[in-house]
Formats: structure tokens, C-alpha cells, sequence
């Protein structure tokens, strides 16, 4: 249940709420020299008003991580042979209310994946004869009330 919870936490972080953050960039992946790798593993990300500066560590990758932030639909472009920037518009009040509505959906698909954990786990102790439901059940409880709070965060962050 505790990586249902992490993983919707590290899905919200992609997750762009008009602000420029660095955790927007930080779910998309560059492939270097045949391996994939996020951008927080090979570059420096800083933002400022309303974009983002990515400095790669090696110069040399700097097309590769252009390339991936067009592919993920991240306006971004190269400033010289060392900076990339991404510039963020603002986002309206209709993109508001759709970002809120797909965050729901995520913290809805975590709550059935919880229960269904929850569900196998009442299976085993089925089976075994042995375990405490009461425990599964407090386990349950503990990471929905996480997920409506990692939800109720990033919606209050989006202003929906």
C-alpha cells in the first residue's frame, strides 16, 4: 500500500499547476548512450518567473534532452551549447478544471489498487487462518486518508 501511495505522490509531481516547478521535468526520461535516465540525474534544473533553466552536466547531452522534453510536449529549446530552457504560459481556467479532474482520477485508480491489496491480503489470512484483519483494515485506512491528502494538496496547488 506504502508504494501505491509513492507512486501517486511521484505521478502529482509531473504533474504542471501553473507555477513553474522542477519537479515537472523531473518524470521525463533521456535516453544517453542506450540507457534512459531522468533529467535530475543529468542536469541541474532551476526555474525563474515563468520558466525553467536545465543545465546538463555534460554539454554533449543537451540535444538528447531537447529532444525528450519536445517528445513529452514540454516547449523547450536550447539557449546556447550549456542552458536549455523551458518556457511555461500560464494555464486557464478550463485547463485548471481538467489538470483537477485527471488528479482525481488518479487518486481514485490508487484507492481501487489499495483496496485490492487489501482484498488479497483478507484472502491470505483466509487461507493461512492466521493474521489480523484489523491491522489490514487500519493499513487501508491510513494510506486512503494519505491519498486524499496528497489530492486535496495538488488540487488546493492548481487553484481547482
Amino acid at each position: 500500500m506504502t508504494r501505491t501511495v509513492r507512486h501517486l505522490a511521484e505521478q502529482l509531481v509531473g504533474i504542471r499547476s501553473g507555477t513553474v516547478d522542477a519537479g515537472m521535468v523531473g518524470s521525463v526520461r533521456v535516453s544517453v548512450q542506450g540507457n534512459s535516465l531522468p533529467i535530475n540525474r543529468l542536469a541541474s534544473v532551476s526555474g525563474r518567473a515563468d520558466q525553467l533553466l536545465i543545465r546538463p552536466f555534460d554539454p554533449a547531452v543537451v540535444p538528447a534532452v531537447v529532444k525528450a522534453l519536445n517528445e513529452a510536449r514540454i516547449s523547450a529549446y536550447a539557449m546556447d551549447k550549456t542552458t536549455i530552457r523551458v518556457t511555461v504560459p500560464p494555464i486557464s481556467g478550463e485547463q485548471k478544471q481538467e489538470v483537477c479532474r485527471h488528479v482525481r482520477s488518479l487518486g481514485d485508480q490508487a484507492k481501487v489498487a489499495v483496496r485490492m491489496i487489501r482484498q488479497d491480503a483478507r484472502k491470505q489470512i483466509a487461507a493461512r487462518g492466521r493474521g489480523s484483519e484489523r491491522a489490514v483494515q487500519e493499513a487501508t485506512d491510513a494510506a486512503v486518508a494519505e491519498i486524499d491528502r496528497l489530492i486535496a494538496a495538488k488540487v488546493a496547488e492548481i487553484g481547482g
